[in-house]
């Protein structure tokens, strides 16, 4: 019989679930995939309503045990959280070609679905038939935010309508006819004439409508001059609680703001040292050689030396982490429609259903992150010892709660961070090349931290973020240009990376000093990840719970 810690656990993530199908199915949940989301602002109170009395719940319950009081804490945090989320109503006014949020995101699942059975291509085509109303609410949101004085930023607004026009060009989306049906499932010719119908006849005119609101939008559109929260009415109250949400801690943007610039100079004096050895003067010097490296290989050529980096890590996985180890992750170029928008590598975690890996995607389209003497730290923090030996680990935990699966940026991203120094604690870079690269994109989250405050606490310009960011981090500079934009459409989001990973290390400096030579480095590694994705506050109880236990 279960706890009732895990009870109320259990009904907080099916809640939360039901309101986010997407996320559900990235998860490997199948019972999802024939649903959309409801984008309805009704739809949002409802789930408020909902998460203020799980939390009261909460209160009510006592722990049985040390993992029940891990389980009822995130339950306290998760509601609050997404309390604070959905205050903000991002919905209102946020508009990006990145797959973010609105179309882009729904294309981007859509492309990755794996089909693979005929009951998986009858959910999809659900899904797909549902989509159309799910865009008009998106549409619908839109106004809302107009009525509030809430408009997108000009910028990102043109380019989401040339991003709309492109996707309208085609007949019907390539990303709704990615998914291929079953091998030698006999019904395939009829689901496929149906799905395109649906696409052209459904699909595209609601995509359309979605493009004509955005064109009604340009007038009033905010200027790339205020292109942070801190220009929208309510926005500074927004962004304290986006920190709050993306970071679980008790920071302020001034302070954030702060760290990062002190962490860029550290990690610019790093860059220095490390040039020196390879023949390279001055950090200019070696920013410059960095940054041309991002477009010196061919994208095939790059995709085989991310797979050697991962295989490299894979053979010394047992060394850093504890038993159970993921099966091996798989690397594949990403879906034209993601890689089109200037995604970044990223990873997404195996489906339970066994119709995927763990899988890094790789862009082979445009130059983004890891592509140059980059592309090794973006490999361990995608895969091993980063996301794939987190989040497939996870899956591996028998009597995890599901809750304490769902992502956090700050604990997951944080780790993937983490990874990145793992990684050349334990001499996984091939090079000085590349250890370059992994201070380049460490130093790239430091400049997230600068950049992400100045646009939304600060009021600075969309033309000053990008050019904070092009004068300190050696990646492409188209890349960087579209990550200001990511930035600017999540707010407090790219914080999470370096405050988890400072955190991290915080934790692990601590726990060393408590256990002398009784720390074992796996042990504590295992330790981080073994009680799921969860706040920095409980990271905090379960390390210490961890050492008192040795």
């Amino acid at each position: 019989m279960e706890s009732a810690a895990r009870e109320l656990a259990q009904d907080v993530v099916d809640r939360l679930l039901s309101d986010d199908p997407f996320t559900a199915t990235a998860l490997g949940l199948r019972e999802y995939d024939a649903l959309v989301p409801d984008p309805s602002r009704a739809a949002e109170d409802e789930l408020a309503a909902d998460l203020a009395a799980f939390a009261a719940r909460a209160e009510a319950v006592r722990p049985d045990d040390p993992d029940d009081a891990i389980t009822l804490e995130v339950v306290r945090i998760t509601c609050r959280n997404r309390l604070d989320a959905l205050t903000n109503r991002p919905v209102e006014y946020t508009v990006s070609p990145m797959p973010v949020g609105g179309p882009p995101s729904l294309l981007a699942v859509l492309a990755r679905t794996a089909l693979v059975d005929p009951a998986a291509a009858g959910d999809y085509l659900e899904r797909v038939r549902g989509s159309a109303a799910w865009l008009d609410g998106t549409t619908a949101r839109l106004a809302e935010g107009e009525a509030r004085g809430r408009y997108p930023v000009r910028g990102l607004l043109e380019a989401t309508i040339a991003w709309a026009d492109r996707t309208l060009e085609q007949p019907v989306p390539a990303a709704l006819l990615t998914p291929a049906a079953p091998a030698g499932w006999d019904g395939a010719a009829q689901w496929r004439a149906e799905l395109e119908r649906i696409g052209r006849d459904e699909i595209v005119p609601a995509l359309a409508r979605w493009r004509d609101r955005l064109v009604e939008l340009r007038p009033a559109a905010r200027s790339d001059e205020r292109a942070g929260l801190a220009h929208l009415p309510g926005g500074p109250e927004d962004y304290a609680r986006a920190i709050a949400v993306h970071t679980t801690l008790p920071l302020t943007a001034e302070e954030l703001h702060r760290v990062g610039r002190e962490h860029v100079e550290f990690l610019e004096e790093r860059a220095r040292e490390l040039g020196a050895r390879i023949g390279l003067g001055d950090v200019a010097e070696v920013r410059a050689a960095a940054r041309r490296s991002t477009t010196e290989l061919a994208a095939e050529v790059a995709l085989a030396r991310a797979q050697e980096a991962v295989l490299r890590a894979e053979a010394r996985a047992h060394e850093i982490m504890l038993a159970p180890l993921p099966p091996p992750c798989a690397v594949t170029p990403m879906p034209a429609t993601v890689a089109e928008s200037g995604l970044a590598p990223h990873y997404t975690r195996p489906r339970r259903d066994g119709s995927r890996p763990g899988t890094y995607w790789f862009n082979t389209v445009r130059a983004s992150a890891g592509t140059g003497w980059d592309l090794e730290a973006v490999a361990f923090h995608e895969t091993v010892p980063g996301h794939h030996s987190q989040l497939a680990r996870q899956q591996q935990l028998a009597g995890l709660p599901l809750l304490q699966q769902l992502s956090i940026t700050v604990h997951s991203e944080g780790w993937g961070l983490y990874a990145e120094r793992l990684a050349g604690e334990f001499g996984l870079y091939s090079g000085i090349e590349a250890e370059i690269g992994s201070v380049y994109i460490e130093m790239h989250r430091a400049a997230r931290l600068v950049v992400d405050t100045g646009l939304h606490a600060l009021g600075w310009s969309r033309r000053q973020a990008q050019a904070y960011l092009v004068d300190h981090v050696a990646l492409a500079e188209g890349f960087l240009l579209d990550e200001i934009d990511r930035y600017i459409a999540w707010p407090g989001q790219a914080l999470a990376y370096l405050v988890g990973q400072r955190e991290i290390l915080r934790l692990r400096d601590e726990a060393q000093a408590a256990l002398g030579e009784r720390f074992e480095l796996p042990a504590f590694n295992a330790a981080l990840l073994d009680s799921g994705n969860v706040p920095m506050p409980v990271l905090n109880t379960v390390v210490q719970n961890w050492v008192a236990a040795h």
